[in-house]
C-alpha cells in the first residue's frame, strides 16, 4: 500500500496535539450521548408519575422518541456537514442538544414531553455524522477500530449513566435533575468544541482520503443519489433499521421488564444496565480490531448469529441479578457493535468529501427505526406479554443476518481491485 499523508483542507497542519484534543472533545460530546439520550428510561416510572401517564406503550415511546427526531433529519445533515464543515457542526449540534435536555426538565404534559425529546434528537442528529466522518477519516486501515471505539464511548454513556442519573435523583429527590445537569455540561462541551475547531488548520476537516476501489462507490458525477441506492447501501439500510428496533427496543423496556416482571429493584436494574454497558464498551474495541483484520462482513455475521441466541432468554427465563447481567452483557455487545461497524462498512464504499452523508444515512435510519422501538416493545409486551418481545428480537435479528449475508465488500467486488492508500 502506497501510504500518503493526511492534508488540512485550508491552512497549515495542527501539532498533534491539537489533533488529540480534538479527539478527546468528540469523543468526549460522544459519550454525552448516552446519558442524555436514555437518562428518561431510568426514572421512566417516575416520569411517567409525574407527568400522569400510566400506559406502558406511551411510557416507551417517552423513552426513545429522541431517536426519532434524529432519525427524520440524520441523513440529510450528513450532507450538511460534509459542505459547512465538521467543527462547527458538532459544537452547533451538540448545544442544541443540550438546550433541550434542560427543556425536558420543564416538560408537564406528555405532548410537550414527547415534542423536547423529538427536538433534542435533532440537536443529535446535527453532530452525529460530523464526528463519525472526522473518526472514520483518520485511518482506512484501523476505521473499524476507530469507529468501534467511537461506538465504545457511547456504552462508556451507557455503563455510567445508569449510576450518576440514580445519584442524582436521589441527592434531590427531582428526576428533573440529570436533565439539567448533562444538558449544561454539554453546552460548555459545545463552546470548547467550537473553539478547537477554528484556526487554519479546521482540525475536524482537515483529513483527505483518496476515492476507494470499490465500484459501488464509482458512480456518475452527475448522479447525485447513485450511491444511496446501490446494493450494498440499501441491505445496511435495512440492517441498521433492525438494529434500532432491537437495539433501543432492549435499552427502552429492560430495566422496566427487571423492575416490573422480575421484580428487582431499582439498584439492581441499574446494576445490570451498568453491568451491560461496561461490557460492551470493552467489546467495541474487540469488535472494531476484528472488522479491520477479518472484514466488516463476518464480524456482522458472527455477531448477529450471538444476539440470535440470546434475544430470546433475555426475557422468557426467569432471571437472578447474575443471569440478567451476563445475558444483557453479551446481547447488547453483540447486537451493538452493529452500529459503529455498519457506519465503517459505509464509509468503506464513500469518497472523502462523502464520509458525512454515507455516516448519517446508516446511522440515521437506525435512529429513525430506534425512535419507534420503546413503543414497539412496549406495545409488544403489554399486549403479548415481555417473552414475546424477546421472539420479536429474534426474528428481527435473523432478518439483520441475512441482509448482511447479502452485501459484498469492497476489495471482493472486482477483480484486481487495488486496496485503498491509507493514512500515515
Amino acid at each position: 500500500m502506497t501510504p500518503v499523508t493526511s492534508e488540512p483542507i485550508e491552512g497549515g497542519a495542527p501539532r498533534r496535539g491539537h489533533l488529540y484534543l480534538a479527539i478527546v472533545l468528540a469523543g468526549t460530546g460522544f459519550a454525552l450521548l448516552a446519558p442524555t439520550r436514555i437518562d428518561i428510561a431510568i426514572l421512566l416510572r417516575e416520569v411517567m408519575r409525574s407527568i400522569g401517564v400510566a400506559s406502558l406503550s406511551a411510557a416507551g415511546m417517552i423513552s426513545t422518541a429522541t431517536l426519532l427526531g434524529d432519525g427524520l433529519t440524520e441523513m440529510f445533515c450528513g450532507q450538511i456537514s460534509d459542505r459547512w464543515g465538521r467543527g462547527g457542526t458538532m459544537a452547533i449540534g451538540i448545544a442544541l442538544f443540550s438546550i433541550f435536555s434542560v427543556l425536558t426538565a420543564v416538560a408537564t404534559t406528555l405532548p410537550t414531553l414527547y415534542l423536547v425529546r423529538i427536538l433534542l434528537g435533532v440537536g443529535q442528529a446535527v453532530f452525529i455524522p460530523a464526528y463519525f466522518a472526522f473518526v472514520g477519516s483518520i485511518s482506512t486501515k484501523h476505521r473499524g477500530l476507530l469507529l468501534g471505539s467511537l461506538g465504545g464511548l457511547f456504552t462508556i454513556g451507557v455503563a455510567i449513566n445508569p449510576i450518576l442519573t440514580r445519584a442524582m435523583f436521589r441527592a434531590s429527590g427531582d428526576w428533573r435533575t440529570p436533565f439539567i445537569a448533562y444538558g449544561v455540561f454539554g453546552l460548555a462541551l459545545a463552546a470548547f468544541i467550537y473553539i478547537v475547531s477554528r484556526g487554519r488548520a479546521r482540525i475536524y476537516s482537515r483529513h483527505v482520503l483518496p476515492r476507494p476501489s470499490s465500484t459501488f462507490a464509482a458512480v456518475p458525477a452527475a448522479s447525485r443519489t447513485a450511491w444511496l441506492t446501490n446494493r450494498n447501501m440499501v441491505l445496511l439500510l435495512v440492517t441498521m433499521g433492525f438494529w434500532g428496533l432491537t437495539q433501543y427496543g432492549f435499552l427502552g423496556i429492560f430495566v422496566t421488564y427487571l423492575r416490573t416482571d422480575q421484580h428487582f429493584s431499582l439498584r439492581a436494574a441499574v446494576g445490570v444496565a451498568s453491568i451491560a454497558g461496561w461490557c460492551s464498551f470493552g467489546f467495541s474495541f474487540i469488535a472494531g480490531w476484528m472488522s479491520d483484520h477479518i472484514g466488516r462482513r463476518w464480524s456482522l455475521l458472527i455477531f448477529g448469529l450471538v444476539a440470535i441466541l440470546l434475544a430470546a432468554p433475555l426475557f422468557v427465563m426467569h432471571q437472578t441479578f447474575a443471569s440478567a447481567a451476563i445475558l444483557a452483557a453479551l446481547f447488547q455487545a453483540a447486537n451493538g457493535s452493529f452500529y459503529p461497524l455498519g457506519v465503517a462498512y459505509a464509509q468503506d464504499f464513500a469518497k472523502s468529501e462523502g464520509l458525512g452523508a454515507h455516516s448519517g444515512a446508516v446511522s440515521g435510519i437506525g435512529h429513525l427505526a430506534a425512535g419507534i422501538a420503546g413503543l414497539v416493545a412496549g406495545f409488544i409486551a403489554s399486549h403479548l406479554g415481555y417473552g414475546a418481545v424477546g421472539w420479536f428480537f429474534v426474528a428481527a435479528s435473523i432478518v439483520m443476518e441475512i441482509t448482511v449475508a447479502l452485501t459484498i465488500e469492497p476489495r471482493r467486488q472486482s477483480l484486481g481491485a487495488v486496496p485503498a492508500p491509507e493514512l500515515v
